[in-house]
């Protein structure tokens, strides 16, 4: 058994990796033709990552993954606590499980012996992990550790479904009173590798926004430079006039 899994398992990183690959030929080829925008940030969420991803070996079989979720508060909003739950569907698996490649690439008396280890269980059940922050305040980080007992940790580099439920959120912070909000799904957002912002330190603004903000700035600037030239030269003018008048 631990044999197949080893087996199996080294077999998916192989074919995730190949279709990664695929897909980014193809969408460099699509961006020839379509300008697409750069993945960006919005600044009124909560922003988190998965990063830190580390297989966990036990006698040469990977039986788990320990991470990090780290998140970014950039809302005015203060929570008592909140769960992260995420969601990774494994296409790859889905996809090449018992196929024709699969086949010829293990052999026909490999996938026999993996279908009757597996039995019934052809369908790919996603990966799922809950992760619950306590005391979560506005314009905050914080990085919490992880586990989640699977050897697929190569799925944990892609983006997620999610939700954030159940979610308590602290209306004032003076007499502490609460709202029992069941789901808060709509406040946080997922950065993952796709954005530039995923390899980088979490800003209080998106480093689309900055970019945004200090091209306004050197606008002004400028603006302001063109101000004081053009007065410059009104003031020339004027002096050149009353000299004229005083010759």
């Amino acid at each position: 058994m631990r044999k197949y899994n080893k087996f199996f398992t080294a077999l998916m990183f192989a074919l995730f990796f190949a279709n990664q690959a695929f897909s980014a030929a193809t969408g460099n080829s699509k961006a020839q033709n379509v300008n697409a925008e750069e993945p960006t940030t919005r600044d009124n969420a909560v922003i988190f990552k998965i990063h830190d991803i580390k297989p966990v070996d036990v006698e040469g079989v990977v039986t788990g993954c320990d991470f990090l979720l780290t998140l970014y508060n950039r809302t005015s909003i203060n929570f008592r606590s909140f769960t992260v739950n995420l969601d990774w569907v494994d296409e790859v698996e889905s996809a090449f499980k018992f196929d024709k490649y699969v086949e010829s690439v293990i052999g026909f008396d490999e996938v026999r012996k993996q279908k009757e280890y597996l039995g019934d269980k052809f369908e790919t059940e996603p990966l799922k992990a809950a992760i619950t922050v306590n005391a979560f305040g506005a314009d905050t980080q914080i990085s919490v550790k992880s586990h989640i007992d699977s050897e697929k940790c190569y799925l944990l580099l892609k983006e997620a479904k999610f939700n954030v439920t159940p979610c308590d959120i602290v209306r004032s912070i003076d007499n502490m009173a609460t709202s029992a909000s069941q789901d808060c799904t709509n406040l946080f957002q997922m950065v993952d590798t796709s954005n530039p912002e995923y390899f980088g330190q979490f800003k209080s603004i998106s480093a689309t926004e900055l970019a945004m903000r200090n091209r306004e700035s050197e606008s002004r600037e400028l603006s302001d430079i063109d101000l004081v030239i053009n007065k410059i030269v009104e003031n020339i003018g004027t002096s050149g006039d009353t000299l004229a008048e005083i010759n």
